[in-house]
């Protein structure tokens, strides 16, 4: 006879729970071992390509706006011509002539400005004779000095109608400022002007935009950016504003060099980064982000110990399911064994439960089958009589009458009364209690349009109170229309917005009604505030598809409700009478109560 150790380990419980080990266990552990080999290679390449594409989203709008610069000097090229054939050698500004023609001009320059770039930009065009003309504030020609000095005009002349970019300039102050960006660094582009099919030079225009503005888009990711630096290819990596500059080791800039699709690393200041670079093709320069690995690393730990810990809880879960239904299928057969010891023993009054209908379940009612009808019969009255209790026990808890609710209601007036309480308080609660005896009582669909407004009565006795008689509310409702059937609850959602969008105390509110043909028009009218046209436009749209989307106080689904008991050409109309405020037109069928 087998011991019960060995018993034990060739039970069903532990063939099943092996294979769970075998099977599951195992192959999850090897599976998370190569995971955590393997993850931090590939969470860096993935979050280094993401990175990539927000650059080179990014970039291409700082391309984009470099294209605006250039397209706009020739533009202003050939606009500005025919305005400096005649000039004179220098403005006088004390001419009337001569300052009519600087206005012209810089309306012309402010006009491109404002249409290509932005108030954050600046244009200016500089003659051969060191005349100026700008679109700073407050700009003053007297101060400008020996303006041609400057570098944007120097090489500007030099590159014979090729743009010259200069990075991080700033304006004189004594020249003027541009609104919005006093004292800032600008990406400037100069070049010169010879006219449409000239080959003289009459200036030298010069577009400049805020460096913070060029630059606004930068790339978002989880662990951030530590900033963005600009790269012409060679030795020195500066900062945007061009007051701080790396300096790269050969090796460095072979390895900023490689192939776009090699993650490129770099190590600065005993750091190391991960550095995504992108080319704006106009200016000729690239835009390098830096991305401190040590953060990247602290970001992809956290994330390892989530999914470890994710990984954990649901192993955790998927084994206790596993034992549970381990100990549910095995338990039956246990339960077997041991009515079987019993019954050899003489207790015939043994059943085996059944659960399901697998082998188990066939050998436990073949079981119970064995022992005696009486036994059998005694089981299935006693279970009967539970039933039939549990169910009279149920049925005595489903007879709680709702009147119990409005005696309470009842009950908190009288005490209301008794102790002088606001008056207020105690016709809230008599209208309340109406309002909930109208709603549990009216078991229909329809009702007739005089129930509906004393409904409506009702709950604006409640708001008169909640507001202190600041919403009055004028009915002119026909006599004969009074027994025309409505859908219950209609109006009240319709006043509700009025009182919603109305905004303002006192608010008076109109509700008319007449036959049109065969049908019935009920108009709701306040003198509130009202909606915004747009929103407006969007309530009318939504109410003629009926697939919109309104989240609005009941006007959607009172519409909905409309047009399903009547059909499409029924239902809800929203506008803004000249009165002000705004106008709810409900259009039903007339019908009486039968």
């Amino acid at each position: 006879m087998l011991n019960e150790p060995f018993k034990r380990f060739i039970s069903i419980r532990s063939k099943l729970l092996g294979a769970f080990i075998v099977v599951v266990a195992l192959p999850t552990i090897l599976v998370f071992y190569r995971f955590t080999a393997e993850s931090s290679q590939l969470l860096e390449k993935e979050v280094y390509w993401a990175n990539q594409s927000l650059m080179d989203q990014a970039v291409s709008g700082m391309n984009l706006n470099a294209e605006k610069m250039v397209k706009m000097t020739y533009m202003l090229d050939a606009q500005l011509y025919s305005s400096y054939l005649n000039k004179p050698a220098l403005w006088n500004t004390a001419d009337n002539q001569d300052m009519s023609t600087i206005l012209q001009i810089q309306k012309s320059m402010l006009s491109l400005r404002d249409v290509m770039l932005d108030n954050y930009s600046f244009v200016g065009i500089v003659d051969e004779n060191g005349d100026a003309v700008t679109t700073l504030s407050d700009f003053h020609l007297e101060a400008v000095g020996n303006i041609r000095s400057e570098p944007w005009y120097k090489i500007g002349v030099e590159k014979k109608g090729y743009p010259y970019w200069l990075r991080g300039y700033r304006i004189p102050p004594e020249w003027g400022y541009v609104e919005g960006a006093p004292n800032k660094d600008f990406l400037v582009v100069s070049r010169v002007l010879n006219g449409v099919g000239s080959v003289q030079n009459y200036g030298v225009v010069v577009i400049g935009m805020s460096m913070q503005q060029f630059f606004n888009v930068q790339p978002q990711t989880t662990a951030g950016f530590s900033e963005l630096l600009v790269w012409d290819g060679g030795e020195y990596m500066a900062h945007l504003s061009g007051e701080r500059e790396i300096k790269l080791a050969p090796e460095q800039m072979v390895e900023l060099k490689q192939h776009s699709r090699t993650v490129k690393r770099l190590k600065l200041d005993g750091n190391e980064y991960l550095v995504n670079i992108a080319q704006i093709p106009q200016i000729g320069l690239s835009v390098a982000a830096l991305l401190p690995i040590d953060e990247f690393r602290a970001q992809m730990n956290r994330s390892k110990n989530e999914s470890l810990v994710i990984l954990v809880l649901f192993y955790m879960i998927g084994l206790s399911v596993f034992v549970l239904l381990l100990i549910r299928f095995t338990k039956p057969l246990h339960t077997l064994i041991r009515s079987i010891m019993l019954v050899g023993k003489g207790d015939f009054k043994q059943k085996v439960p059944v659960i399901g209908n697998d082998e188990a379940a066939v050998l436990g009612s073949s079981f119970n089958g064995m022992v005696s009808r009486l036994d059998e019969l005694i089981r299935h009255v006693s279970e009967e009589q539970r039933k039939r209790e549990e169910s009279h026990f149920q049925a005595l808890q489903a007879q709680i009458n709702p009147h119990f609710l409005f005696n309470t209601l009842n009950s908190i007036k009288l005490m209301a009364m008794l102790s002088n309480t606001n008056r207020d308080v105690s016709d809230m609660i008599t209208a309340l209690g109406k309002l909930m005896e109208f709603s549990m009582k009216q078991h229909t669909v329809f009702v007739t349009l005089r129930q509906e407004l004393q409904y409506l009565e009702l709950y604006m006795k409640l708001q008169k109170i909640r507001y202190h008689d600041d919403i009055n509310i004028s009915i002119h409702v026909p006599e004969e229309l009074l027994d025309c059937t409505v859908l219950k609850f209609t109006l009240q959602p319709l006043v509700e917005n009025c009182i919603i969008h109305g905004a303002k105390l006192p608010l008076h509110i109109w509700i008319e009604a007449e036959r049109e043909r065969d049908d019935l028009k009920i108009r709701v009218r306040d003198n509130g505030q009202g909606v915004s046209e747009d929103k407006m436009l969007r309530i009318q749209s939504q109410l003629k598809h009926d697939d919109a989307k309104y989240s609005g106080l009941g006007l959607l689904n009172v519409d909905r409700r409309i047009k399903l008991h009547f059909g499409s050409e029924y239902g809800l109309e929203v506008s803004t009478p000249e009165t002000g405020g705004m106008l709810i037109t409900a259009t039903i069928p007339e019908r009486r109560e039968e």
